[in-house]
């Protein structure tokens, strides 16, 4: 049978299992009786989305109702003692019968076992969900490969030319996610007429293939990440996709740092049960629902960190004051923000935490208790509450000083004892200027009970953790049941969030994008300031992370888009009101948390910024909805797009951007860009959200004029088309 599966069959096949009925289940139930109907294939699925396996070949062929198909898939390992086994490489296939999945009635989950040539066997665990056009699936190593082990489980591999059909897909493009956002990583999106034969394209946990034009397209990515760090690697050839691997075991060669910042092998995972990284697998008429559907796939697994409070507001004092930072400029920066800020609409409706960052420890033990107490007596005329915040780095140590005693451990530990260590017992090297400490060592867990314990003690009630990739780097780890990096960073966190008992609001800085469920916020990019471009630094670079990063808003955690700088005295703020506007605009579209880091205490440009930009009620009252918004366009490489929308069944919100601190430009949204789809409508009215006045739309086009370095929000009226 001809590998590319005709239209014909293919709506053949999908209309007798939407006569099973609604559900798409009573044509599945029947297939696991008698999973096939010609003897070299089994064929699973539901009514969203089919699997053919070919029992002759060991691979298996993913189509859907659409058109679209994903060709030839098979799952590998390449185990500790040097053999390489593949589904393919096996002579017989069987499949289990389907039962309902531990998520509930809804979810079937079906087995194929590869066994025979005299190799281990595997299986492949593969789980639908009735209506929804996307799967799941997953290896295992039979018990004796179990006890040999991997570094490199491939859980989804493809090794034949042009193996994604998007049959009306004009130029396919493969995106790029960074796995964590350190050292400024840009998020990618390339078309794959780009990338040079032979050449490696490489991300970490997900990706979605698509045409951006059409919007249609295929979404492939982890959604467990409880020992792996999964990576998924895309060759091309003759300008198509030749080869992609999505395997749990990213890895670099020893001395050579990788996208994890790893410098030694990922950890061999070996015992009674080896697992490979459940993978999530869906094709989407609009790849941006497509990544909110991975989302929310992940959310299911492990939920995220719910904050019953109010949506955080407030001053930080990193870009403001670094290390020069005391107790005067700290209350004296609360104090602008309490008597000028607030009353311009500011934190209106927030808790406003203001946040002491590195090198508090400048201020006293009894200036800290006097500072805490301060900030909690403060309370602005329309009711909003002030909250004090730290900051503090778990994972990493920061001193040269390796006999330090561990504060904590009764002195029963140095420093050099639960620094992280490579197989020859060396410390790791450094990442970011600090050495990395092992999570799993108990005086690593003595210091963070210590740590959490005098925290909440002061009461502080937001925490600021940075650097916390260091806690899931490969090495030597002291608990002999921590196999991985991952393993320890999500023991680490776990401990951290029970230290934190619901009691304090758990910001991560610099972390891994995945596991989740570890704090409450997470900086979308890190390291953001106030000018509108440059590489690093720039609200530019934060909205690159925003156009194929905003998916993760709610459903792994609260974005945090990092600190609102103006003026020139703070760490590159903003040098004016447009460039200061945009900034704060950056962070109502990325999920409506605002902390500004100005040097409000004692600077009269940043005040007087601050006060230009700040007077925005309206922008305010978008950000309070907590929403982020979608980029219009996804076809931007490693940049930002310059358009974002947020929609609902009766209007939304549009910004636009002009990221030229020099020169003027005119940003042309086209009107069926924005519309939702389903069900069809029709675009009303165009308002300026600041001003209320209208914004012209002429033959389908809404066109802005901005000035250098400026932005703009505009309302959108929709009304149902007839």
């Amino acid at each position: 049978m001809n590998k590319v599966i005709s239209r014909a069959l293919l709506t053949m096949a999908f209309a007798a299992l939407a006569a099973g009925g609604d559900s798409g289940w009573a044509q599945a139930g029947r297939a696991s009786r008698n999973l096939s109907t010609r003897k070299q294939d089994i064929s699973i699925g539901n009514a969203g989305v089919q699997i053919s396996y070919r029992v002759r070949t060991g691979t298996m062929d993913v189509l859907w109702p659409d058109g679209h198909q994903l060709l030839g898939i098979v799952s590998a390992a390449s185990l500790a003692d040097g053999r390489t086994i593949s589904t393919d490489m096996y002579a017989t296939h069987t499949v289990d019968r389907d039962e309902p999945s531990s998520s509930g009635a809804q979810t079937r989950v079906y087995t194929i076992r590869s066994a025979g040539n005299g190799l281990p066997s595997m299986l492949q665990r593969i789980w639908f969900s009735a209506g929804k056009s996307s799967f799941s699936i997953e290896a295992e190593l039979d018990m004796d490969a179990s006890y040999v082990g991997t570094r490199h489980f491939d859980t989804l591999v493809i090794r034949q030319e042009d193996p994604v059909r998007i049959p009306s897909a004009k130029e396919l493009r493969v995106l790029h996610v960074p796995f964590d956002n350190d050292m400024w990583f840009r998020f990618a999106s390339e078309p794959v007429s780009s990338i040079k034969e032979g050449e490696l394209f490489s991300g970490q946990e997900v990706t979605a293939i698509y045409d951006d034009t059409i919007r249609q397209g295929i979404v492939i990515g982890s959604v467990t990440h409880d020992t792996w760090k999964t990576a998924i690697d895309i060759r091309t050839s003759h300008g198509h996709l030749a080869n992609i691997d999505v395997y749990g075991g990213i890895s670099a060669p020893s001395g050579v740092r990788s996208d994890t910042h790893d410098v030694i092998p990922h950890g061999l995972v070996h015992g009674d049960r080896v697992i490979s990284p459940r993978i999530f697998v869906g094709s989407f008429s609009d790849w941006r629902d497509g990544l909110d559907a991975y989302a929310e796939t992940n959310a299911e697994i492990q939920p995220p960190l719910q904050w019953v409070g109010k949506l955080p507001a407030g001053w930080n004092s990193w870009a403001a004051y670094g290390d020069k930072i005391d107790y005067q400029r700290y209350l004296g920066a609360a104090q602008y923000v309490h008597d000028t800020l607030i009353p311009k609409g500011f934190g209106k409706n927030r808790t406003v935490y203001i946040n002491l960052d590195a090198f508090w420890s400048r201020l006293d033990a009894v200036q800290l208790q006097d500072a805490v107490a301060s900030i909690r007596a403060m309370q602005a005329s329309d009711g909003t509450h002030f909250e004090p915040g730290i900051y503090w780095t778990p994972f990493a140590y920061w001193s040269e000083n390796l006999d330090a005693f561990v504060e904590g451990t009764d002195r029963r530990y140095h420093y050099r004892d639960i620094l992280l260590k490579g197989s020859d017992g060396a410390p790791l090297p450094k990442v970011d200027g600090g050495r990395p400490i092992d999570p799993s060592h108990p005086g690593t867990k003595l210091r963070t009970e210590l740590y959490l314990s005098e925290l909440r003690r002061l009461g502080f009630t937001y925490l600021k953790i940075d650097f916390l990739t260091h806690g899931a780097l490969e090495g030597a780890h002291y608990d002999p049941a921590v196999q991985t990096g991952i393993q320890a960073y999500n023991m680490g966190m776990k401990q951290i969030v029970d230290g934190a008992g619901g009691k304090m609001f758990l910001s991560l800085s610099i972390a891994p994008l995945f596991p989740s469920g570890y704090g409450h916020a997470r900086r979308l990019a890190c390291d953001t300031k106030g000018h509108i471009n440059g590489n690093e630094q720039s609200t530019e670079y934060m909205l690159n992370a925003l156009t194929y990063g905003w998916w993760t808003n709610k459903r792994l955690y609260i974005l945090d888009p990092d600190h609102v700088v103006l003026g020139e005295h703070g760490d590159l703020g903003a040098r004016n009101v447009e460039e200061g506007k945009s900034r704060l605009l950056s962070a109502v579209i990325s999920g409506g948390m605002v902390l500004d880091s100005s040097p409000l205490a004692d600077d009269p440009q940043a005040r007087t910024l601050a006060q230009a930009v700040y007077n925005e009620p309206k922008w305010f009252e978008v950000a309070s909805a907590g929403e982020a918004f979608r980029p219009v366009d996804g076809a931007t490489g490693s940049s930002a797009s310059n358009a974002f929308v947020r929609t609902s069944e009766t209007g939304g919100n549009l910004a636009v951007f002009n990221y030229d601190d020099k020169n003027a430009t005119t940003v042309r949204v086209p009107v069926n860009r924005i519309l939702p789809a389903h069900p069809a409508r029709e675009l009303t009215q165009v308002v300026n959200t600041e001003t209320g006045r209208a914004v012209p739309v002429t033959d389908g086009m809404i066109s802005v004029v901005l000035g250098p370095a400026e932005s703009r929000i505009m309302t959108l009226t929709f009304q149902t088309q007839p």
